[in-house]
């Protein structure tokens, strides 16, 4: 038997859990030992998808023994759970999200969010429910394979047995709490990642409101008496011990090479570090907008297309011999391939894990943290001259920019990056229009994420929601008086958003982006709202294929097969399903943003007509009338 400790130590720390009080469910004995288990292993937010399966976790969550110490979230799709879950870690990924749905096709909805939390080493924990082990590979309904189904993918993956019917065992109990345990320590561990958990429940299904009441209730004392008799006090209960796993240790830096003409490149989730390295030895930071780096004295605005220009001329002047590698870089071929492929180039990786970038496959080193080979002893030539060459980078970027023709979408991206302030975050979608902020946006203060794990457009605007939930969050609990932490508290309750000002989320995205996920924007009435700004630039498809190889298709075939025109009513679908949403051009996009307001919000860009051509058009069709 499992150790169960009969009260806490004598220092005053406690060793685990209280055991549940008896419910008359084991699958409910067991869930509310699991939401203890992760509530105290730091999980603060539960995306749950309705089922009847999985019953018993939304009884254990609503139970007493939690008291709303894991808030929960609803959404009808189960796509849209995982990722709303999904963006929850990936504004705090020190506390993983969970997220629940019900046995059967249901789980299979899930694929999308954790093979993006796999490449972006998002810590995601992922609760399936399902049928015990006598109603499996026997056509019992809503039954499948579904323990394994993302082994390749998380980091943990465990298939728990049905605990016994009527109340689960201190063995039960003790296995369950000490897998969640390890779960959590996988998916926040050296490398994080999401993590799976398939949860066989046995019926009953729900908990029975007279269990362990051995009292006559036909008095409203005696009812009071059977409830506290049922729910205990958590002082008097067994202790379950709970597991926790120190968290590791950042890596030590290693020493890499450095010159004049060495780069550093950012891709996405870089973070500060990239930053710092540049800044120190003075070089070139080729950052990407969702690397946490794309701001300081040595960012390098508009490097894309300089880039084509230095790397297509073995004897430009700005010619790296060295590129320094952080994060993921995604986004850019002449950083992809014609920077990180060329043969006259030593690449060199800073990252701690053996799944590191390398799509071009030439690096020579790879380190878990970096500092310069040397540091502090370059001479004051040595650094004059490194000077140099990031002004003049930074100069031959300006001017190759400068000359770029802009489109309307590229400006109405720009009117979102310009609006997003210090306390603001910015969550932009796989489209052109990071493209188009690659080669055109300046530093940025604000907070930039992007799905570029897998690139992928799957559930971007629930991705984007529970960012917003979890920036909310934040908000609520710290840098606000108890005034208006008070009036938000009273605008959640009436299911309102937050209350302006601290701070905006906002999403830029395409058109097929935003069609692909509407039911993102499906948030139930009795829901919290997320406090989120939705601008999609909407040009009538995905524009992203004209900059392609594509685009020497043939017309017909491009535009049916490639640019997919929708010939949807964004402003309409969105306001259908719950939304503000409003039609703006992109030179009003910036005075919208501008308006203070709350709640989900949805700003649909299209092209501004000019007043010549819209009295043309109205020739033409007097015309042909």
């Amino acid at each position: 038997m499992p150790e169960i400790a009969a009260a806490a130590p004598a220092s005053g720390i406690s060793r685990g859990i209280p055991a549940p009080a008896p419910t008359g469910s084991g699958a409910v004995d067991q869930a509310i030992a699991i939401w203890s288990a992760l509530a105290e292993l730091g999980v603060t937010d539960a995306v749950l998808a309705p089922g009847s399966r999985s019953a018993p976790l939304v009884y254990g969550l609503a139970g007493p023994q939690l008291a709303g110490t894991v808030r929960a979230h609803v959404r009808i799709d189960e796509r849209a759970a995982a990722f709303t879950a999904l963006g929850l870690s990936r504004f705090d990924p020190e506390h993983p999200a969970v997220v629940a749905t019900t046995s059967g096709t249901a789980t299979a909805h899930l694929h999308a969010a954790v093979m993006e939390a796999h490449h972006s080493r998002i810590p995601l924990i992922v609760l399936t429910a399902d049928r015990p082990a006598e109603l499996r590979d026997v056509g019992a309904n809503q039954t499948t394979r579904q323990a394994g189904m993302f082994r390749s993918l998380v980091r943990l993956d465990a298939d728990l047995p049905a605990p016994t019917a009527e109340a689960a065992t201190p063995t039960e109990l003790r296995t369950a709490v000490s897998t969640m345990a390890r779960a959590v320590a996988a998916a926040t561990g050296e490398h994080p990642g999401p993590v799976h958990v398939n949860l066989s429940f046995r019926d009953p299904l729900v908990p029975r409101p007279d269990t362990d009441a051995d009292v006559d209730a036909d008095t409203e004392t005696d009812v009071q008496a059977a409830q506290a008799v049922q729910e205990g006090s958590s002082a008097q209960r067994p202790q379950i011990v709970l597991t926790r796993r120190s968290r590791p240790l950042p890596p030590q830096p290693h020493p890499v090479p450095i010159s004049a003409r060495t780069v550093v490149v950012a891709g996405d989730g870089a973070g500060a570090a990239a930053r710092e390295l540049a800044e120190r030895h003075a070089l070139p930071l080729l950052a990407e907008p969702s690397s946490g780096a794309h701001a300081g004295p040595s960012l390098i605005p508009g490097y894309p297309a300089l880039l084509a220009e230095v790397m297509a001329d073995p004897q430009h002047p700005l010619r790296p011999d060295r590129a320094i590698v952080l994060g993921h870089p995604t986004l850019s071929r002449p950083v992809i391939g014609r920077l990180l492929g060329a043969p006259d180039v030593d690449v060199v990786v800073v990252d701690p894990q053996l799944d590191f970038a390398d799509a071009a496959r030439r690096a020579r080193l790879v380190v878990p943290a970096a500092h310069g080979h040397g540091d502090d002893d370059a001479d004051e030539t040595e650094l004059e001259r490194r000077r140099q060459q990031l002004v003049a980078w930074q100069g031959a970027a300006a001017q190759v920019t400068a000359e770029l023709a802009t489109t309307w979408q590229q400006q109405a991206a720009l009117a979102v990056w310009d609006a997003t302030g210090e306390d603001d975050l910015l969550v932009l979608g796989s489209s052109s229009l990071v493209r188009d902020l690659e080669q055109h946006a300046g530093p940025t203060a604000g907070r930039v994420i992007a799905n570029r794990g897998l690139a992928g457009i799957d559930g971007t605007t629930s991705l984007a929601g529970g960012i917003a939930l979890a920036h909310q969050a934040a908000g609520r609990g710290t840098g606000q008086s108890a005034e208006r932490g008070a009036r938000q508290e009273t605008r959640q309750e009436a299911g309102q958003g937050a209350e302006p000002g601290a701070g905006r989320v906002r999403l830029l995205v395409g058109d097929l982006t935003a069609l692909h996920d509407l039911t993102g924007l499906v948030i139930g009435p009795l829901e919290q709202v997320p406090d989120l700004d939705i601008v999609i630039v909407d040009d009538g498809g995905g524009r992203i294929f004209s900059g392609l190889e594509h685009a020497a298709a043939p017309p017909e075939l491009l535009r049916r097969f490639f640019t997919t025109p929708h010939g949807t009513d964004l402003e309409a679908a969105a306001t259908a399903l719950g939304a503000t949403a409003r039609t703006v051009t992109g030179t009003s996009l910036g005075t919208a943003l501008a308006q203070r307001g709350s709640g989900l919000r949805v700003f649909i860009v299209h092209q501004e007509i000019s007043a010549a051509a819209l009295e043309q058009q109205a020739e033409v069709d007097s015309c042909t009338t």
